[in-house]
């Protein structure tokens, strides 16, 4: 029910708090690029690591580094998507609060007035923080791992396009000139290395993530906490609605629900 001069008594009146629905977002496609273009690049490098006759790591380590290579797409539309929904919890709790101070406060007094002041302050002001604090924090992680994901998947295609060239020139020699063989050679066993950090630098990108989630997760208990009773959904739900009086048409102008002044 609406709650204004004329309506009857209720919580909220006009306000609603917004769902959090969000619009689909097009994968604007780098990932599928940045894998062909890396794909290309792939073919002369493992040629030379295969004639290089040192090259059985390194291949491993070429398998290891691209297979790690993710889209970072998938990270910035979730950090978009929660911090839409953060937006929304926001304009939804204003809305409550309006809805409150421009509807309800002016216009009706007595105990319920208390009790719905009481209700939005105390429990549902309290959740709408809880929600939105989730939401910042996943947004937040959402980034930092598009920014880890992205630095890491830009690593590896710019070892791979700085050594194709030099793959392509040192294989065609290799064939003929012994000196052009040992260059290749040492070039495999640099590029070897190069791909062990990128290997290392994808662990610390794998560690990084785990830690946020282990902060995300402490907060999610925050979050059962807020909705469920002692934080475990097998005890039941908080009883978070509105008293049953505030909500009764019965109770309009008692000593329950009392028209302001101005409206009797």
């Amino acid at each position: 029910m609406q709650v204004g001069p004329a309506g009857g008594p209720g919580p909220v009146g006009q306000a609603r708090a917004a769902a959090p629905v969000v619009q689909a977002r097009t994968d604007p496609g780098f990932f599928r690029k940045l894998m062909g273009s890396l794909n290309v690049l792939r073919q002369p490098t493992r040629t030379a690591m295969v004639m290089s006759g040192i090259g059985a790591a390194a291949l491993a380590l070429d398998v290891a580094a691209t297979a790690n290579i993710g889209n970072p797409f998938l990270f910035a539309n979730r950090r978009d998507t929660w911090k839409e929904i953060s937006g929304r919890l926001e304009s939804g709790r204003a809305d409550l609060w309006r809805a409150f101070f421009d509807e309800v406060s002016p216009n009706w007094q007595g105990e319920a007035e208390q009790a719905l002041q009481t209700h939005l302050r105390f429990n549902t002001n309290g959740l709408f923080g809880v929600l939105r604090k989730v939401s910042d924090d996943m947004s937040t992680t959402m980034q930092g791992q598009y920014k880890e994901v992205l630095e890491y998947d830009l690593s590896v295609f710019a070892i791979y396009a700085a050594s194709a060239p030099i793959f392509k020139t040192l294989t065609a020699l290799s064939t003929t000139n012994p000196v052009a063989r040992g260059a290749l050679m040492a070039y495999v066993a640099t590029f070897a290395g190069g791909l062990g950090n990128l290997v290392k630098q994808f662990a610390d990108v794998y560690n990084g993530y785990e830690t946020e989630l282990n902060k995300l997760e402490l907060k999610l208990n925050d979050l059962r906490a807020a909705f469920w009773t002692g934080g475990d959904p097998d005890r039941g739900p908080r009883r978070l609605g509105l008293p049953p009086g505030v909500t009764d048409p019965g109770n309009i102008n008692d000593d329950y629900w009392q028209r302001a002044p101005h409206h009797r």
